[in-house]
This record gives structure tokens, C-alpha cells and sequence, in this order.
């Protein structure tokens, strides 16, 4: 029964430091980087600003009341008024920029992204936490700019657009309306632009002689080629049953994990698993070589 207990509390522990091992390995290979914390002092000069204006508007109102009730048989007491007009005033103003002052600390602790070969991955949420993956060859521009609080602050803000974001994923960070890629509070941004810009290259210009020969160079010839490929493709996705999702449950592996082992976007292994996606030769061999499987016991022919 000794022996018993020493095994399993061996083998648990093992487990325990294989786990730490692997989850070092990640944040290794993530290389997760942070905003600087001048993004609270950012947010903190908004705040204070629309809190003093609206102080001003609670001063003005209760003044307002005053003025309107001297003329009234029962005017306000003053001496009354006053004191509940500058103590509403006070708690506003202590507990909105209290409350600005945490919810944009949590921000910047919660706020990270790293950058693949591949991918830029961006974290972020104080209630709600969400991660965006974003492929290079999705994006289109790469934008740094400052607004006044920012030059006060000497920071900047990097806006990574992309093809067909969704505005209404984007508004998600900050309550406001912002491209998919978004990351304030950048300290030297030139860094971040140029590696950002040399990645999007290689997979937006950066084509080599063979592949060049075989490129249209003719608009409506190639129009007429993504056309029959695209139907062709259409017709392929009823003749084709994957076992991927089974694959993936067994091995307890997630969407995300699996996208990422075979270098491709989450929304690709959730297509090709719905049976929406007719995935190419090399894809079907990487997913083949991650499940340690043939290809024909992923894909069958219906």
C-alpha cells in the first residue's frame, strides 16, 4: 500500500513538472509583450477632464435650482442646498476617477500580444478577456499615430488594419470603435512597425521566380481562373467526410492549439471540421503528421 502511495505521488509530481516544463516552453516561444503604463495616465487625463466638466454642470444645475426657487413662496435653503451640491460633486468626482484609475490599470495588466512568423496575437479585456489572432496575409496597413494625450505622454498607438475585420469585434477594445489589431500605449513603435511591415512583405510581395512564372499576369484570365477554382472547390466540399474533430477531441486538443501546430488560422480547422473547407495536399499531410495518422483516416471520399 507504501509503495502504492509513493508511485502515484511520483508519478503526479512528474506530471506536475512536465506541465510547468511545457507551459514555460510557451511563454518562451510566445515572447509576450506588454503596453506601457503610461496608458493609465492617459486614460486618467480624460477622465479628470470630463469629470471636472461635469462637476461644472452639477455646480451649474444646483445654482440653476437656487435661482428658479427665490422667486417661489418657499424658497430652497441654501444653507442646505449648497452642502448636498458640493458633496454630489465630490463623490462624483472621486469615485469615476477612482473607478477609471483601477479598470485602466487591469487594462494594462491584462494587455499583451506577441508576434510569430506567422501570426500577431493580441490580448486583452479587463471583464471580458479576448484574444485576436490576426495572419500577416490578412494585413493591409500598418498605421502609428498620437493624439495630444499621447505627445504629452511621448507614446503612440499602432493600428494594425486588415481585410475583412469585423467593427463590431473591433469596438470591443476600449468601448470604442478600433481596427482588429490594436495597440495603444507604445512606447517605440518603430520597432514594432518595421518587423510588423517586414513579415506582412514576405507574404504579400515577396514571391520567388517560380512561383512569378506561374502568376497571371492577365486580370481577366485570372478572374476566369479563381472563378472555375472557387466552384470547383464548392463542388469538392459534399464529396469529401473529415474526421478531424474526432481526431482533436480524442487527443484533447483545442482549435486554437491545432491551428497553431499546423500554421493556419483557428477560422480554417473550424471550417474544415463543419466540412466547409477543402484543405490542400500539404495542409492534409501537416494535420496527418500531428495526429500521427494516415490521410485517408481523416479524409474519405463520401
Amino acid at each position: 500500500m507504501i509503495l502504492w502511495l509513493i508511485s502515484v505521488r511520483t508519478i503526479a509530481l512528474k506530471k506536475k513538472s512536465e506541465k510547468k516544463k511545457m507551459e514555460h516552453s510557451n511563454s518562451e516561444e510566445e515572447d509576450l509583450q506588454g503596453i506601457d503604463k503610461a496608458y493609465v495616465n492617459r486614460a486618467m487625463i480624460g477622465s479628470l477632464i470630463a469629470t471636472v466638466l461635469v462637476s461644472i454642470g452639477i455646480y451649474l444645475l444646483g445654482w440653476f435650482i437656487v435661482w428658479v426657487s427665490s422667486d417661489e413662496p418657499n424658497p430652497v435653503d441654501q444653507s442646505k442646498m449648497w452642502p448636498i451640491i458640493y458633496l454630489s460633486m465630490a463623490i462624483f468626482f472621486v469615485v469615476v476617477n477612482c473607478l477609471v484609475y483601477l479598470v485602466s490599470n487591469l487594462y494594462v495588466n491584462h494587455f499583451s500580444y506577441s508576434i510569430s512568423d506567422k501570426f500577431i496575437k493580441i490580448r486583452y479585456g479587463v471583464f471580458t478577456r479576448t484574444k485576436t489572432t490576426i495572419p500577416f496575409s490578412r494585413i493591409q496597413n500598418v498605421a502609428v499615430f498620437q493624439n495630444i494625450r499621447d505627445r504629452i505622454l511621448n507614446i503612440y498607438t499602432v493600428k494594425i488594419e486588415t481585410a475583412g475585420a469585423s467593427i463590431a469585434g473591433s469596438g470591443a477594445q476600449g468601448g470604442t470603435v478600433h481596427p482588429e489589431g490594436y495597440i495603444p500605449a507604445v512606447r517605440n513603435p518603430e520597432h514594432l512597425e518595421s518587423l510588423i511591415n517586414k513579415l506582412v512583405h514576405q507574404y504579400t510581395q515577396d514571391i520567388s521566380g517560380n512561383v512569378k512564372e506561374n502568376v497571371f499576369t492577365d486580370n481577366n484570365v485570372a478572374f476566369d481562373e479563381f472563378i472555375a477554382y472557387f466552384l470547383s472547390k464548392m463542388r469538392e466540399k459534399n464529396q469529401i467526410r473529415t474526421n478531424v474533430e474526432q481526431l482533436r477531441t480524442q487527443s484533447g486538443m483545442t482549435q486554437e492549439k491545432l491551428a497553431e501546430m499546423a500554421g493556419v488560422a483557428e477560422t480554417t480547422i473550424k471550417y474544415l471540421e463543419d466540412g466547409e473547407y477543402v484543405p490542400s495536399l500539404t495542409l492534409a499531410l501537416r494535420i496527418a503528421q500531428i495526429f500521427k495518422v494516415s490521410i485517408e483516416q481523416i479524409f474519405q471520399l463520401n
